[in-house]
C-alpha cells in the first residue's frame, strides 16, 4: 500500500472518530434542548419559535466566518468549531445561567454546531474516492447516526433512572458533551497532520454566490424550514401535547436512529445510482407524505379527539417516519459538488448555502410558533411540507447539466 493510501485510510478512520464525537454532542446537548427550555425555564410554544432565533442566527454568520477564515483549511476550522461549542457547554453545563445569559450562551454552542457542518460535508467528500462520492457520505452518515443512536440509549437510561436531570447544580449531559468536544478538537489536530490535499487549494476567500448554483441555494432554503420539523416542532408534538419527557423523545430518536443506520448507506448508494434529479424527486415525495400525515395527526391531537392508547403509537410511529426526512441531507452536498464550477467552491458555496438556510430557519420559526398557537399545529406541518415544492422545481432546473445529475 502506498503511502498516500496509507494517509488516506488513516485520515478516514480518525474522521470517523470525529464524527462519532460530534454525535455524543448532539445527543447530549442538541437532542434534549427542547426538554431544557421546557424544563428548566418553562418556555411556551411561541417562546420555543422564538428561541430559534439566537439558535439558527450564528447559520448565518458562519458562512463570513468561512469565508474570513478560508485560509486556515477545512480541519483548523473544525477544531476552532469545537472551541465554540464547548464555550457554550461549559456555561449551560456548569454555571446554571439565567434566560438571557442562556441564549448568549446558547448562540456560541449554535455557532460552533454550524460552522462544522458544511466542514464536515467538504472533509467527507475530500476523502471519498473517486466517483463513490455517495457511498462514501452515505458510510459517514451511517457512522454518525450509529453512534448518535448510542448516545440516544444512555439518555433514555440516564433520564428513565434519574441519573440525568436538569435540576442538578451540573447538568451532566451537557458536561459529557463538553468532554467529547475536546476530544472531537484532538482528533482533528491528527487529522491535519494526514488529511489528503486537495487537488484544488482555496485562493479566493470572499463570500460566493453563483447564479448557476441557484438550485442548491433553493434546496436548502426548503430544508431551512424543513428541519423546524425535525429541531422544533416534531419533538415538541411529544413534549407538549403528549406530556412526554427526556426519557421518551429519547426512546424515539433511538428507533430513528436504528432505522437510520439502515436507510444511511441504502441512499448513498442510490445517490451513486440514480443521481441527484431523481432523488431530489424521492426526497421531496417523502416529506410531503410524512410531515402531511404527522400535520393531520398532530391537529386531532390538540383537538383532544386522539393519543389514547394505541393511537399514541400511531402518533410515535408518524414521528419517526417523519424524522427519517433528515437522512435526504446528503443529496444537498452531493449536488452543489456536482454542479460546482471549480472544486475550491465547494466548502464556501456549502456555507452560503447554510446561510440560506439559516435565513429561513430564523424567519419561518417564530411565524411557525404563532401559527401553532392561532391557526393550528397541523398547519405548521402542512406549511413545511409544501416547501417541498423547492426540490421539485431544482430538480426540473437542473436539466440534464451534467451525468452525475441525471
Amino acid at each position: 500500500m502506498s503511502n498516500p493510501s496509507q494517509a488516506r485510510v488513516r485520515a478516514v478512520r480518525l474522521f470517523a472518530l470525529v464524527l462519532i464525537c460530534v454525535a455524543v454532542i448532539n445527543g447530549m446537548s442538541g437532542r434534549i434542548f427542547s426538554n431544557y427550555f421546557k424544563e428548566v425555564y418553562a418556555v411556551t410554544s411561541a417562546q420555543r419559535g422564538f428561541i430559534e432565533v439566537p439558535r439558527e442566527s450564528p447559520g448565518i454568520l458562519c458562512m463570513v466566518l468561512v469565508a474570513a477564515l478560508g485560509f486556515l483549511g477545512n480541519v483548523r476550522l473544525a477544531i476552532l468549531a469545537q472551541g465554540l461549542l464547548l464555550v457554550g457547554l461549559t456555561v449551560m453545563g456548569f454555571l446554571s445561567p439565567s434566560y438571557g445569559v442562556m441564549l448568549v450562551f446558547l448562540f456560541f454552542h449554535s455557532l460552533g454546531d454550524h460552522l462544522f457542518m458544511p466542514l464536515s460535508d467538504s472533509i467527507s467528500m475530500d476523502l471519498a474516492r473517486d466517483g463513490k462520492v455517495g457511498t462514501a457520505l452515505g458510510k459517514f452518515k451511517g457512522i454518525t447516526t450509529m453512534a448518535s443512536m448510542v448516545t440516544s440509549c444512555v439518555i433514555f437510561v440516564g433520564f428513565r433512572t434519574g441519573f440525568f436531570t436538569f435540576r442538578s447544580r451540573v447538568i451532566l449531559p451537557f458536561a459529557i458533551a463538553a468532554g467529547a468536544a475536546v476530544l472531537a478538537a484532538a482528533l482533528l489536530f491528527r487529522l491535519d497532520g494526514c488529511m489528503p490535499q486537495t487537488k484544488t487549494p482555496v485562493t479566493n476567500h470572499k463570500l460566493l454566490f453563483r447564479r448557476e448554483y441557484m438550485p442548491y441555494y433553493m434546496v436548502t432554503l426548503a430544508y431551512g424550514c424543513q428541519k423546524r420539523i425535525r429541531i422544533v416542532f416534531a419533538p415538541w408534538v411529544i413534549i407538549e401535547l403528549l406530556r412526554q419527557g427526556a426519557d421518551v423523545a429519547a426512546l424515539l430518536t433511538i428507533v430513528v436512529y436504528l432505522v437510520g443506520m439502515v436507510v444511511a448507506p441504502v441512499l448513498g448508494r442510490l445517490l451513486d445510482r440514480l443521481g441527484v434529479r431523481r432523488m431530489l424527486w424521492m426526497e421531496a415525495g417523502y416529506i410531503i407524505v410524512t410531515f402531511c400525515a404527522m400535520g393531520a395527526l398532530a391537529g386531532q391531537l390538540a383537538a383532544g379527539r386522539f393519543g389514547s392508547g394505541w393511537q399514541t403509537w400511531v402518533v410515535y410511529g408518524a414521528y419517526v417516519l417523519c424524522m427519517l426526512f433528515e437522512q435526504f441531507n446528503m443529496v444537498h452536498a452531493f449536488m452543489m459538488r456536482s454542479i460546482a464550477r471549480d472544486p475550491s467552491e465547494v466548502t464556501r458555496t456549502l456555507s452560503v448555502g447554510l446561510g440560506v438556510d439559516h435565513i429561513m430557519a430564523i424567519i419561518a420559526s417564530p411565524i411557525m410558533g404563532l401559527i401553532w398557537d392561532g391557526a393550528g399545529v397541523q398547519y405548521v406541518f402542512y406549511l413545511a411540507a409544501a416547501s417541498a415544492l423547492l426540490q421539485i422545481a431544482a430538480s426540473c432546473m437542473l436539466g440534464r447539466r451534467s451525468a452525475a445529475l441525471q
